[in-house]
């Protein structure tokens, strides 16, 4: 694999096709590059509890999840296949406090009205005041009156920057990671450690490998930093343009199986 230890995907838009499904092709191909001694690994917005739902035939090594609020480190296949959420090493963690939620719901209200649909996602679930049917998301209701988690993700449903930003600035604009969804008219607003990129840093400390070792692939604005990070950045055919222009190379799309194209070409 020509001095790659690590291979990280991003999952929607990427290692999904567009159904969310991952091809068996693609599960095969990535099956024999962990043979061969290759780290696989997930890097996805999606909240832990969520992105597990759709590994089944996969054992990856690493999974960053919550926007690289959390990762993972699953020292065996069989300890992802068979416990999953049970198992698995935390090796990292960044999330707004309960406080820091509470400040964040309520100037939302005051500034967006009564009518803003929002999320929060952390360790454990993932809860929207939404009465619509959400796909496949697993949300659990929740009105944000009187929340009281922290979040490694809270996400607005707006395209407003002025108001975002005012948000963002009522915990300090300067702690405040956030960009917008590509493909839905949402903000995502994250600590600003709780990237993917800082995961990432986080990741090759403790399995002590240098960026340059990994390849990943992306195609969304929040895959420009883990893009331009790692040795190897692999835009998606269908990814954004700010994420092509940022990429060492582009692939076939995720309706291709891109990502597993590209593996099979270097195994």
């Amino acid at each position: 694999m020509q001095g790659i230890s690590l291979i990280l995907t991003d999952l929607d838009g990427t290692l999904f096709h567009n159904d969310k499904t991952i091809s068996d092709y693609t599960k095969r191909v990535i099956a024999e590059a962990q043979k061969q001694g290759v780290l696989f690994g997930i890097s996805t917005a999606r909240a832990r509890v969520n992105a597990i739902k759709f590994l089944d035939g996969l054992s990856p090594d690493v999974l960053i999840t919550n926007g690289g609020g959390m990762v993972t480190y699953f020292e065996t296949p069989d300890s992802f296949r068979k416990e999953k959420l049970a198992a698995g090493k935390k090796i990292y963690s960044c999330e707004f406090s309960v406080q820091e939620v509470r400040t964040l719901i309520k100037t939302a209200f005051e500034v967006c009205g009564e009518d803003i649909i929002m999320s929060v996602d952390n360790e454990v679930g993932l809860y929207s005041n939404s009465k619509d049917e959400l796909g496949d998301k697993f949300w659990t209701f929740d009105d944000f009156s009187d929340f009281k988690e922290p979040g490694m993700k809270v996400c607005f449903q707006t395209l407003d920057k002025e108001k975002i930003t005012k948000i963002a600035s009522s915990v300090g604009l300067e702690q405040v990671d956030y960009l917008p969804f590509s493909d839905i008219p949402w903000y995502k607003l994250s600590k600003k450690d709780a990237t993917k990129e800082r995961a990432i840093e986080a990741l090759c400390k403790y399995l002590n490998i240098q960026a340059s070792q990994i390849a990943a692939f992306g195609d969304d604005f929040n895959d420009i930093g883990m893009l331009k990070l790692c040795g190897k950045g692999i835009a998606m055919e269908n990814a954004i343009a700010e994420v092509r222009q940022v990429a060492d190379e582009v692939c076939a799309s995720n309706e291709e199986d891109g990502v597993a194209k590209w593996i099979e070409r270097l195994l």
